[in-house]
């Protein structure tokens, strides 16, 4: 309570303090502009009595003098001194008060601006004037001695005032505290269900007779004491959603809409989440809750992006003792609080002033919640995004659906800029996410030819020729789909209609590499994690395989490093599978993540590809250079080649070839291609060629 009253004074005093400041700042602008008035008159007439003989007022004492006089005999100042603006206000004659020296140095003052000065003991104005433009100025100094008394005083007494208003304010603060607390502990809940120890209702207020008349016990061995739980009870009305919180005998229920001290109990100690199904279930019901009010309501998701990472590094049950934490903390700011999945938590909460409050101080509670964790002595950093959608009566349909997708929109349009950690959609700006509305039915898409498949070359350097492929999917410009391919793929997955494209992406590039049959040329097909672990995996992509009695060594697959480190056994048992029927595979994106050299040692990998990220500056990075001649190293002692992605110059193709590269890939090759236009290349490609043309014929 110390605390909170010296935190009351202290902000009513600064308050006080600015608003005297800014009345006291004012009151010196509009007398400090009249006495400047004053200077800038007695320096007019002094320069006009001697505008011809001004600029011997260094060498003639008598002039000094005189005008040191003139000035002094306006009354307007009682002492002046002249002074010269080089060195910021040399002073050639001090006046009355003997100041000597230079006004900046030793005086703290401005030679072009007025300002206030300590000397003996008494408080002065200094109001300087040029004379012309000599390069000299004549300052006159006002006794502001009392004027500055009574602001002091002034200033002293607000302080003592402000204070006594204070503690009187703080005072009458505490005293409505506890009344209002008093009046909480027993007015607050709408039902006040009193039972006895096998749970029958004792006694209970008008509201919940009235109600739930045919109801005679609770079940309490489910709730969850001193914490709320959420309940369906069967009323007069028929079923009823309401909150309830268990404290010793006392069950305090309310609506779920009016209950604000409402949350949700979160997960325990069993290392698991709570998040089971029925969560979501639970959100849409209290969303709908909320909505049929006719009102606002607030719903968002909230995504904690680097804890497959934690959970990697640090083990499951560290990441879900994380999750619950953040849990609580959005608990805490947001009320309506549920866990929806591993590294989800979606939230909800109604109109009201505390929405509008929530609202204005989302960066804060954000912050707050992306507060960096200590636990078990690691500091753990966190990156937490989150979408939220703002559901009005413009917001068409106004179910908890589309309600949902706008948030989860939101979302992803921070995933996707980067502009910010959170996103607060509107209806009114539906045009900016309607790509995260979009839909697309990829089985008729298929049926209808609306994919195809291009190839990017991949040029052997020692043996100067291409290699092969990298099959990209692409989405067909006639199409129109306003959506990036990593997007649609993204789709894809989350709709479950990966395994279907990946069918039309496998049979596409396998039928490319038939055609290359008999010109030793491979061809890399992109392996998402959702194919990977879809089960009848290596059967389905074998019997494509097969299908096209391709030969060993003319397919290889591309996994991405991320992906291993949380499937690592099971990646390890699919890629043996296929090795053995004479699938390369390669690893893509090697040293963007943890780069375990494990990998390279367990893995049937034979390829390392190395990221554009180390090829872009590798002509002007040590590090880069140091890294990429690592990983080629490796590479060769382990009996593996290495592919450099996004090559762009001869230059950087020189530079990659001198550090070890074995492969090529990117556009100084070429970019990705029909198939017709690739089948050409591998006969026609002639890099020396290329690199003469881009170096000027050299």
């Amino acid at each position: 309570m110390f605390i909170f009253v010296a935190i009351i004074v202290l902000v009513e005093v600064a308050a006080g303090l600015f608003i005297f400041s800014q009345f006291s700042s004012r009151s010196y602008k509009q007398e400090y502009a009249a006495i400047q008035q004053k200077a800038d008159g007695v320096t007019s007439k002094i320069y006009q009595a001697h505008t011809d003989d001004i600029n011997n007022l260094l060498n003639d004492e008598a002039l000094l003098s005189a005008i040191v006089g003139e000035c002094e005999a306006t009354g307007e100042f009682e002492y002046y001194i002249v002074f010269g603006e080089a060195a910021g206000g040399n002073i050639i004659s001090g006046g009355g008060l003997n100041l000597s020296g230079n006004l900046r140095d030793n005086y703290g003052l401005s030679y072009n601006a007025i300002g206030k000065i300590e000397v003996e003991g008494k408080t002065y104005v200094f109001a300087p004037s040029a004379l012309g433009k000599s390069g000299y100025r004549i300052g006159g100094l006002k006794d502001f001695t009392e004027h500055q008394k009574i602001i002091s005083n002034l200033r002293g007494n607000t302080v003592a005032i402000l204070i006594a208003a204070g503690m009187v304010i703080t005072a009458a603060f505490v005293i409505y505290a506890y009344l209002l607390a008093n009046k909480e502990r027993t007015h607050h809940f709408k039902y006040r269900v009193k039972l006895n120890k096998e749970g029958k209702i004792v006694k209970s207020n008008a509201a919940f007779k009235h109600e739930f008349a045919s109801v005679s016990s609770i079940d309490t061995a489910n709730l969850n004491k001193d914490s709320f739980n959420l309940v369906n009870m069967s009323g007069t009305t028929g079923e009823k959603l309401v909150t309830m919180r268990l404290s010793h005998s006392l069950v305090l229920a309310g609506d779920v809409a009016n209950a604000e001290s409402f949350i949700q109990s979160g997960g325990d100690a069993s290392g698991e989440l709570d998040a089971d199904g029925k969560t979501t279930s639970s959100l849409s019901k209290v969303f709908e809750g909320f909505t049929t009010k006719g009102k606002r309501t607030l719903l968002g998701v909230i995504f904690i992006s680097n804890l497959e990472r934690i959970k990697t590094l640090f083990g499951k049950q560290m990441a879900i003792d994380i999750q619950h934490i953040i849990v609580k903390k959005v608990r805490e700011k947001f009320t309506y609080g549920y866990e929806l999945d591993f590294g989800y938590i979606g939230v909800t909460y109604p109109d009201g002033k505390k929405l509008d409050n929530l609202m204005s101080d989302m960066e804060d509670i954000h912050r707050y919640i992306n507060a960096p964790i200590k636990m078990e002595d690691n500091l753990f950093t966190l990156d937490v995004k989150a979408g939220f959608a703002m559901c009005d009566a413009t917001m068409q349909p106004l179910n908890f659906e589309h309600a949902y997708k706008a948030a989860e929109a939101a979302r992803q349009r921070v995933m996707d800029t980067n502009i910010a950690d959170y996103i607060v959609y509107h209806e009114s700006q539906r045009k900016l996410y309607d790509k995260y509305f979009i839909t697309f039915d990829i089985k008729q898409m298929l049926s209808e030819g609306a994919f195809e498949m291009e190839y990017q070359p991949q040029y052997n350097i020692k043996e100067e020729r291409i290699e092969g492929f990298e099959a990209l999917f692409r989405v067909k410009k006639s199409w129109n789909v306003n959506v990036d391919t990593f997007s649609f793929i993204t789709y894809a997955e989350r709709t479950g209609a990966m395994v279907q494209l990946g069918d039309f992406i496998f049979d596409t590039g396998m039928q490319f590499a038939k055609k290359l049959e008999g010109k030793n040329v491979s061809v890399s097909l992109n392996v998402s994690p959702v194919q990977l672990m879809q089960a009848g995996f290596t059967e389905n992509f074998l019997r494509l395989y097969k299908k096209y009695d391709l030969k060993p060594r003319s397919i290889c697959v591309e996994i991405t490093e991320s992906f291993l480190m949380t499937n690592f056994t099971e990646t390890l048992k699919k890629l043996d599978i296929l090795t053995a029927q004479g699938i390369d595979v390669h690893l893509d994106d090697f040293g963007t993540e943890y780069s375990s050299l494990l990998y390279i040692k367990k893995l049937p990998i034979s390829t390392i590809k190395i990221d554009k990220e180390f090829v872009k500056d590798v002509l002007t990075s040590k590090e880069s250079q140091a890294i990429i001649k690592f990983i080629t190293n490796i590479a060769k002692l382990l009996n593996r080649t290495t592919i450099c992605e996004g090559v762009e110059t001869t230059q950087e193709f020189d530079m990659l070839n001198y550090l070890g590269c074995d492969t090529i890939q990117g556009w100084i090759i070429g970019k990705s291609m029909k198939p017709e236009a690739a089948l050409e290349i591998v006969d026609t490609f002639d890099y020396k060629k290329i690199a003469a043309a881009k170096n000027g014929g050299k």
